[in-house]
Order: structure tokens, then C-alpha cells, then sequence
């Protein structure tokens, strides 16, 4: 009762909501309005400009005019480092998706710690062991992060060797198939088939996730790349070539000779060598003529039909044929799908489980299956399971996706497939997306396939929230901390000497772009327009309040002790415009915000004369 009857404290916290007033103002603004790049950028510049001048002529001057520039300028250090301390914990909580600045930021210091963290796991590779920091440099923009969830499949017996995985966190069983053994366990910084990877033969095991697992992926042309420039990699993959291991392995799992064997490793080395790469001591079976001769009579997916010779041999050439044992799992139900399957001789069983009915049918010669799942980037919503000996033709996923972009007409097919109503019904009633999402997806895959881009999986929708399921609260309290300084200052500003015009409105200025860029992305971030508004109204009574609480405060401090504690202020404010503000309009606007900020400036000199 008593703070109202205060009025220097009744004054702080009406400026306080004064100068937030424009947060709820942008959030509306955004509901009607969705303002070009280019028009947030000048808006925000100009804020920034604005409350720079402000600070100067308001804040900075003054306390140093009474002499106490070293307090002040202690003040700011602090207050600068305390900002950007508590920026990167709250962008590390999803608080960076407030802004394109702040997630570009966060998005390079990923990068950054994850060049640590294969810098630290490829020393744990003898052959990688000894490179130089600029061949890591190399071995880290060629590899790229995989997540598989418990349960899911990495690579399958009998696939083509053409990635060497590395865990980094969780834990991966090694299974054959068609053996009874247990699995072999393996766990962090562990690596899965090394030996195919390094003779080019098919994977001897299949790799599933005994729990959520996250992944390296070190693809053979980048290893290739890093091999024909580096003389240290080139010496360790020719000792490598020359282990008693390497025979061992192909004479025992790949039924090679050992005069073979011996052979390719000669003629390895001397590749290394002279090329600064090698062939593979096995090469991948594709039955690429049996194919050809049946691609028009295929059964379940038409996509092959109709396609010119050319593009059919093309597609043969990408294809593994494989073979299964009775029994034998294709992939299971709920699995991320990276294949689709076409049978040449045998029995396959679809197992299904949908709505609480169980049932069953088999497909035999000339069948497609797995087709829809992989198509669309879903999970496989049956589990197929060999009857009896059956042999197969795989298509992985990243190689259709690379044949849609060099075979026009398999693109135009595709392009084709995808609208067709069945594809939308199927989406909807077996993948569990709604039917809004279904014709947004469809409409940005045909957008991709035309301008050769990757197609965003449908099984990934929503990623943006539930891979950053604390990114609302994040985006609050990045916002929140953004906002405490200026209530300090507006708090300090009342108790000792009135708040002037300039420092009211470069607030005010500073903070509608700030509501109405952020407000923009919150949305897209799957936030409903009434949470938005509710967050900027809490953030602008929490800046009266703030602001009120601080004129208490600072009527009580030493000039010394006020002018450290309005350095703390200005100094995380002074940081915030330089790290988030006129970055994020510098990435929106470009050369605009130079005199855009200039405007802003001359604003908030012209407040001033109005005092």
C-alpha cells in the first residue's frame, strides 16, 4: 500500500509500463501485419540508434560529469559480462530461436563444439590419430551427426559400406541375422565397421540401437578427399592395408582366397600411392540386367514405369541386390524408413497392426514395398518379414534422393506420385499427420524437387518444438533478460534526477521492433497468438515493476554505489544492442541499418531538447 502512495516509485513503474507499452503494441502489430526483412531491420536499427543516444546523453554523461566515470565504467564491464552469460544459458535452453541473430550465433557454436568433439574422437582413431589440425579441419565439414532412436536400424547385413559411423553417445548391438550368437555390444567412441569401411565389402553385421543413439557419420568421399591430401593418412591407410586383420577378415567372411586378398593389398598400397585412393577388394552385387528387364512390370509402385532406358539403367546401377533367410526381418514397424525393396524371387509377409486389428498378406515376385514410407521421409507403419529364402533389390534412401536430382523424369514421376490423393489419405491416416500439414508438406516437397533441394520428412514436422521442447520458455526469458536493464535504468533515472524525454522514447523505440521480430518467430515456433500476447503484457508489468522496485533502491544508495549499479544496467543494456539488436538487423536489412540507426540517434537528440 505504502508503494503506491509513493510517487517517485508510482512514477517509475508508469514509465516502466510506458516505455514496454510497445511490446504488446508489436505482438498485436505482428497478428496483422507481417512486416518484410527489410522493414524490421530499419525499425530495429533505428531503435537501436535511438537507444544508444539515449544512454549516452541520459545516463553515461551525466554520471561522469559528477565524477565517477571509473564506478560507472566498472558497472558496465560487469553488467556486459553478467548479459552474456545469462544470454547463453537461456539460448542453450531454446531461448536462441527468439531471433534470427541470436540462432545464427547458437548455430556456430555448435559448429564450433562440434569440431571439438570430432577433434576429440577421431585422436581415438589410430589412422586418424596423428593428423594435423587443418586434416581435422577437413574430417569436420565432411561429417555430419545421425540420431537413431531405440530400436532402430543403421545399417542392414550385406549393405554397401559407404559410411564409417562413430558413437558419440548411447549404445549400438551388432547381430547376425542368420546366426544365433548374441549381439556384440558396443558404446561412446566405439566405431561400426571399420574393416567394411576400409576394404569397401558389405557390412558382415546389421547395426541396431540399444538405445537412443546419437552418431558420426563419416562419409567414404570425404575420407577419400582427406586421403589424396595428406601424406600422414596416406601412411597409416597403407600399414593399415598390410595387417594380417584385413586378410584375416576377407578370407574369412567375404570367401576370398588369400592369394586374392593378397593381390588387392598390393595393389592397394600402390594405388594409395600413386592415386591417393583404392577400389574396394569386393564389389557390390546389383543384378542390374534382371532389373532393367522387369522395371516395367513392377507391382505396388509405378514410379519405375514408363521411365526412358537410360534413366532405368541408372537407377539399376544404385540398386544392392540382396538375399534373406526364411524368417529373416526386412525392418520393423515404427522404424525411420530408409529403404524401399523390390522382390526378384521369394515370399515377403506385411505384418499389420492398425486401429487394434491385426492381419497379414504376402507379396511375392515383381512386388515394391516400403515404397510410401520412404518416399514420403516416414516411418514404416508395417513390419516385413521374409517367408521363406526371398531375394531383393534395395533402394536406399539417399540414392533415390540423389537419382531424383540427376534423372528428370524420375523427378517429374515423383512430382507426379506425390500428388496423387492416395499419398494424401495415407499421410493422414497411417503417418498421423494432419491434413493442414499434409498439403503444406506436399506443396514445399514439389517446391524442393524443382529447385534439387532436400525434402523435409514428414516424420520431422514439428521439429523445430519438440527438439526444443523448452524453446518457449527460452524465447520468454531471453526476452525477460533483455528487459531488466532498461527497468534498472528507468528505476535509477526517477529516483536521482527524472527521467528524460530521450530515454523514454529510445525505449519505446527499441522495444516494438524487438516485439514485433520476435513475435514473428514465436509463431512460427507453433505459439498461439493469445500465449504471445500474454508474454509481452507479463514482460511489460514486469518492466514497471522492475522499474519501481529500482527507484527504491537506487534512493537509498551511496553516488558511488548508484553509479556502479547504473553501470551494471546501461552495460548489459549497451551489450544486448550490440549482440542481438543491430546484428539481427544487419541479417534482415544489410547496408539499411547504418542510416536507419543514424535516424534513430538524431530521434532520440531531439527528445532531448524537448526537455
Amino acid at each position: 500500500m505504502l508503494l503506491t502512495l509513493d510517487p517517485i516509485v508510482v512514477s517509475a513503474f508508469m514509465f516502466g509500463i510506458l516505455s514496454a507499452a510497445s511490446l504488446p503494441l508489436g505482438a498485436i502489430t505482428s497478428m496483422i501485419w507481417k512486416p518484410a526483412d527489410r522493414a524490421i531491420a530499419f525499425l530495429m536499427a533505428f531503435g537501436g540508434g535511438a537507444l544508444l543516444a539515449a544512454l549516452t546523453l541520459d545516463l553515461v554523461a551525466g554520471t561522469v560529469a559528477n565524477g565517477h566515470f571509473y564506478s560507472l565504467a566498472a558497472g558496465c564491464i560487469v553488467g556486459g559480462l553478467i548479459f552474456i552469460a545469462l544470454n547463453n544459458i537461456i539460448n542453450d535452453t531454446g531461448g536462441f530461436l527468439r531471433k534470427v541473430s541470436t540462432t545464427f550465433y547458437h548455430l556456430r557454436k555448435q559448429e564450433y563444439r562440434k569440431f571439438k568433439q570430432i577433434f576429440s574422437m577421431m585422436k581415438r582413431v589410430i589412422v586418424f590419430s596423428h593428423l594435423s589440425d587443418e586434416n581435422y579441419k577437413v574430417l569436420a565439414s565432411g561429417i555430419h551427426s545421425k540420431t537413431v532412436k531405440k530400436g532402430g536400424i543403421i545399417f542392414n547385413k550385406g549393405d554397401s559400406s559407404d559410411d564409417l559411423y562413430i558413437i558419440a553417445s548411447g549404445q549400438v548391438s551388432l547381430l547376425d541375422p542368420t546366426e544365433r550368437s548374441d549381439p556384440i555390444q558396443l558404446k561412446k567412441n566405439d566405431d561400426l565397421g571399420w574393416l567394411a569401411f576400409l576394404t569397401g565389402a558389405p557390412y558382415r553385421f546389421a547395426a541396431r540401437a540399444s538405445e537412443d543413439v546419437s552418431l558420426w557419420v563419416l562419409p567414404k568421399t570425404t575420407f577419400y578427399t582427406l586421403l589424396s591430401n595428406s601424406p600422414i593418412l596416406a601412411q597409416e591407410i597403407q600399414a593399415s592395408l598390410r595387417k594380417p586383420t584385413i586378410s584375416n577378415y576377407l578370407v574369412k567372411y567375404h570367401a576370398m582366397s588369400a592369394n586374392t586378398v593378397k593381390l588387392w593389398q598390393d595393389q592397394s598400397v600402390h594405388n594409395v600411392i600413386q592415386r591417393g585412393m583404392f577400389l574396394p577388394a569386393l564389389t557390390i552385387n546389383h543384378n542390374s540386367q534382371e532389373f532393367r528387364a522387369i522395371a516395367n512390370d513392377l507391382i505396388g509402385c509405378d514410379l519405375f514405369k514408363f521411365l526412358p532406358k537410360n534413366e532405368i539403367e541408372a537407377i539399376s546401377d544404385h540398386l544392392v541386390y540382396k538375399q534373406f533367410s526364411q524368417g529373416e526381418t526386412f525392418y520393423f514397424r515404427g522404424e525411420d524408413a530408409a529403404s524401399l525393396f523390390v522382390i526378384d524371387k521369394g515370399h515377403v509377409s506385411m505384418l499389420d497392426a492398425l486401429e487394434r486389428r491385426s492381419h497379414s498378406y504376402d507379396l511375392s515376385n515383381k512386388y515394391v514395398f516400403g515404397h510410401m514410407s520412404l518416399l514420403t521421409g516416414g516411418n514404416y507403419t508395417m513390419s516385413a518379414m521374409a517367408v521363406e529364402k526371398t531375394s531383393v533389390w534395395v533402394l536406399h534412401k539417399k540414392d533415390f534422393f540423389y537419382l531424383v536430382n540427376v534423372l528428370p523424369e524420375l523427378a517429374i514421376q515423383y512430382k507426379a506420385y506425390l500428388q496423387m490423393e492416395s499419398i494424401a489419405d495415407y499421410l493422414i491416416e497411417r503417418q498421423h499427420i494432419s491434413h493442414n500439414d499434409t498439403v503444406k508438406w506436399i506443396k514445399n516437397s514439389l517446391r524442393n524437387i524443382n529447385n534439387k533441394k532436400a525434402i523435409q520428412p514428414v516424420n520431422s514436422i514439428g521439429f523445430d518444438v519438440s527438439e526444443h521442447k523448452g524453446a518457449p520458455l527460452g524465447i520468454w526469458l531471453g526476452l525477460f533478460l533483455d528487459s531488466i536493464p532498461e527497468a534498472l535504468v528507468i528505476g535509477a533515472s526517477v529516483a536521482q534526477a527524472g527521467l528524460g524525454f530521450s530515454l523514454l522514447a529510445g525505449l519505446f523505440f527499441s522495444n516494438y521492433p524487438e516485439a514485433l521480430s520476435s513475435s514473428v518467430g514465436m509463431k512460427e515456433q507453433g505459439l498461439k497468438r493469445s500465449s504471445i500476447l500474454m508474454m509481452w503484457t507479463v514482460l511489460m508489468l514486469s518492466t514497471g515493476l522492475f522499474s519501481a522496485l529500482g527507484s527504491i533502491y537506487f534512493a537509498e544508495v551511496s553516488d558511488s554505489v548508484f553509479a556502479f549499479t547504473e553501470g551494471v544496467a546501461a552495460g548489459a543494456m549497451l551489450t544486448m544492442i550490440a549482440q542481438t539488436m543491430l546484428p539481427e538487423a544487419y541479417l534482415k536489412g544489410g547496408e539499411i541499418i547504418g542510416f536507419s540507426s543514424l535516424l534513430g540517434f538524431l530521434a532520440a537528440i531531439f527528445f532531448k531538447t524537448l526537455e
